[in-house]
């Protein structure tokens, strides 16, 4: 793949960066949580996407903006903390963490996916903007001592021929339903914290099912569990890190085996 740039040996110093001192400026859902302070300015790219291509721009934390050739754009986990400089066409939101959900839309935005349904029933979403269609598949959440279910979604947006699946704040592995509902996942975005999210065991077994040709991490938690990330990936698959936080792909771009992309991170 042409547009990866560097190999993952500089990926420790990168996410040091990132996270400005050494920090965990971002790096999971309780510090960002305490207020605005934990806010990551976006990257712009305002050319138009090419032909047959999809730009995926890592905003921070869970936050990516999916944007088509027809200038749709789908920010994930739209929130009060980290957001994109362009205004969304769509957004999700798959549950109802601070840091993975907005209080406040803003009011030019065409579509708002919430991955929970507030009465307590079962979220589904279909929403198709021109070149993109972007579904949902609920799953569970156990925590704090309590599980809910149905009160998460993943979030799958199709456009040009790609499938991403935003994996989301998922707390457990896959039924055979949910992952005949995904379909083909040509990419997914990861949470790789280990901590706050589910287990790397349990990350493994779902991308394990899932197949993806490109693993994109997020939510990255603790260098600790990065580091971990990395070792556990790097025994099985490539894994690369990109000079800049965003990329164009098209389904030829991709890997023919699965590999793992770092976006770097603002």
């Amino acid at each position: 793949m042409r547009a990866f740039q560097r190999p993952a040996v500089a990926l420790a110093a990168a996410l040091l960066a990132w996270t400005g001192s050494g920090g965990a400026a971002g790096a999971s859902c309780y510090p960002m949580a305490r207020g605005p302070g934990g806010f990551i300015p976006a990257s712009f790219a305002a050319a138009p996407v090419k032909a047959h291509h999809v730009r995926i721009d890592f905003v921070g934390h869970s936050t990516f903006v999916i944007e088509s050739p027809q200038g749709v754009r789908v920010a994930t986990d739209y929130n009060d903390y980290v957001r994109p400089r362009r205004l969304p066409t769509i957004v999700t939101m798959n549950n109802s963490h601070d840091t993975h959900y907005s209080y406040a839309v803003d009011e030019g935005i065409r579509h708002v996916l919430r991955g929970w349904d507030p009465a307590g029933g079962v979220a589904r979403h279909n929403v198709s903007v021109k070149d993109v269609r972007v579904r949902n598949v609920p799953t569970n959440l156990a925590e704090f001592g309590g599980k809910w279910r149905n009160g998460n979604s993943m979030f799958v947006i199709e456009s040009q021929g790609l499938c991403i699946v935003h994996i989301s704040h998922l707390h457990h592995v896959l039924s055979e339903d949910q992952l005949r509902d995904l379909g083909r996942i040509d990419i997914a975005f990861a949470p790789i914290d280990g901590m706050w999210t589910m287990s790397h065991q349990e990350l493994f077994e779902v991308l394990d099912a899932i197949k993806p040709m490109l693993v994109i991490p997020m939510h990255y938690g603790s260098m600790g569990g990065v580091q971990a990330f990395v070792a556990r990936a790097e025994a099985r698959w490539p894994v690369r890190h990109h000079d800049d936080s965003w990329i164009e792909l098209s389904f030829r771009d991709l890997p023919r085996k699965t590999e793992v992309l770092f976006l770097a991170g603002r």
